[in-house]
């Protein structure tokens, strides 16, 4: 079985500047892909806001970035952030704002895994994930696009997911709220392309993190045992790493890709190709 190349791995190594002084906005980035997508852009020199509805975690990845390299205090901000209160929405916008001036880049991050059959989801279920994983998207998109279309630039990717495209089994609020997410993009492309904004989806496949862990004890099998049954469904036989999803997370926000909106890109192995 494969393993994720080393460079994909973490996020150390000669990284140019792509994200020079961009203001960078990660909802959910308080562990998993969000926090791999904050490092990241840090890395590539972005003033990065590590936004998550959990102060304690965002503060963590806070000060592992800030660990790593000191200059980079004066970059990185964690806030709390509940992406389904559009009060808690305008109060971050607006420390972003006084501290940095704009917002040049929102990552969609945020979400919870709701995953069961319809006729086990109830209606509490289905208003909380409709609530963090598409009126949240929704919400964050309404507060930056105004700094956006000041400046007539801007780069808002929304994590969707492989889950957008296909039918798994027991999945149906989270696939619900992964489509909704996908046809968001595409109608915020459009409404926002006359204004330079751009607007992309990344449809990461079975990306090892505490999600996915959890999924795999909610099935009653061990790590290793989940790994062997999704690898057989991907051309590459590993699960992806966070860092691989941050990795195209910087090129979608840096200015190497102007003419890239309206898409949703898979990064799953392949696990959509079989």
């Amino acid at each position: 079985m494969c393993t994720a190349p080393e460079q994909a791995s973490k996020a150390s190594g000669n990284w140019s500047q792509l994200l020079l002084n961009k203001v960078v906005i990660v909802t959910g980035a308080g562990g998993g892909i969000g926090s791999a997508i904050a490092e990241t852009c840090a890395a590539h020199g972005a003033r990065v806001v590590i936004a998550d509805i959990n102060k304690k975690t965002a503060d963590e990845v806070a000060t592992k970035i800030i660990s790593g390299d000191q200059t980079k205090a004066e970059n990185v901000m964690s806030i709390e952030l509940d992406v389904t209160d559009e009060q808690s929405i305008t109060n971050a916008i607006k420390t972003v704002v006084d501290k940095w001036n704009t917002v040049d880049v929102l990552v969609n991050n945020a979400a919870i895994f709701t995953l069961c059959a319809v006729e086990d989801a109830s209606a509490d279920a289905w208003t909380k994930i409709l609530n963090v994983n598409v009126r949240g998207y929704a919400l964050m998109a309404k507060a930056v696009v105004p700094y956006m279309k000041k400046q007539r630039s801007g780069s808002i990717i929304q994590l969707a997911s492989i889950s957008s495209w296909i039918a798994q089994p027991n999945f149906v609020p989270y696939s619900t709220t992964k489509g909704a997410v996908l046809q968001m993009t595409r109608n915020l492309a459009l409404d926002l392309g006359p204004f330079n904004i751009r607007c992309n989806a990344i449809c990461p496949g079975t990306i090892l993190t505490s999600a996915t862990t959890g999924h795999a004890a909610n099935l009653n099998l061990s790590m290793d045992e989940f790994t062997a049954e999704e690898v057989k469904k991907q051309c590459l036989k590993r699960l992806g790493s966070p860092q691989e999803i941050a990795n195209i997370i910087v090129f979608l926000a840096s200015d190497l890709c102007h003419f890239a909106t309206g898409a949703s890109f898979l990064v799953d192995g392949g696990y959509t190709t079989i």
